[in-house]
């Protein structure tokens, strides 16, 4: 499996092969991406070049390569592009709030000024930083620690603090927070009702005609193995 940086050096620079498929998606769902990569590139014989990165990164490449297959991500946010014609939902994202080197006894605990520092994604380009900020603005918490968040690219860039033990809590989604989970002090899911939980979907450009591997893919999504891996990262 290749894995692409999302630039445009590198973008330019990956060599096309014959039976491939690029497959563009958020950073914050590489985990169980990377699996189902894995496995379909064993059953299928397709090489998969997988890129990551935050949602603005992943429309730039899927609009201006002409080479992106497919996308994994957000169906509102994907929507609103008008670049994607078809999509198949592969579940629904949690928004958790994750402790670093010191459990806190709740997400109320926020408002101490004991805790410094707040990781989240950019709210303008990763849908776990924008659904972060509905959940701070609708618990009230949000002129509380407004001055104490740091904002970063993408949800593995959080969790790479909060395993550092340099931010004491952060804002990632629960497949993240599971695969980093004997690395940090727990984490708490967060209310659905003071967020929009995302709607994780596998995404179709209508500029580029559906090949036979990624036809083979989608139908690979809805195997008993795709599955498992889906919902061992809480999809």
């Amino acid at each position: 499996m290749r894995l692409i940086t999302l630039t445009l050096v590198l973008l330019f620079a990956v060599p096309v092969w014959a039976d491939s498929l690029l497959i563009a998606a958020g950073a914050g769902y590489k985990k169980p991406l990377v699996e189902i990569y894995a496995a379909f590139e064993a059953s299928s014989g397709t090489r998969v070049e997988a890129a990551f990165g935050n949602m603005q990164q992943v429309m730039a490449q899927a609009r201006d390569s002409g080479r992106v297959d497919l996308v994994v991500g957000e169906r509102g946010f994907l929507e609103k592009t008008g670049l994607f014609g078809r999509y198949v939902e592969l579940g629904t994202g949690r928004l958790v709030l994750a402790y670093g080197p010191k459990a806190l006894g709740g997400y109320r605990d926020l408002a101490d000024p004991s805790v410094e520092r707040i990781a989240l994604p950019d709210p303008g380009k990763a849908i776990y930083g924008k659904a972060a900020t509905q959940f701070l603005e609708r618990s009230g918490l949000m002129p509380e620690v407004k001055d104490r968040l740091m904002v970063v690219a993408t949800v593995p860039q959080v969790s790479a603090y909060l395993i550092a033990g340099t931010v004491d809590a952060g804002f990632i989604n629960i497949t993240d927070a599971l695969g980093i989970q004997d690395r940090i002090a727990g984490y708490e899911e967060l209310p659905l009702e003071l967020y929009d939980p995302p709607r994780i979907v596998l995404a179709f450009p209508k500029d580029r005609a559906a090949s036979e591997s990624a036809s083979a893919f989608e139908a690979f999504l809805g195997s008993d193995r795709a599955r498992g891996i889906l919902a061992r990262y809480g999809l």
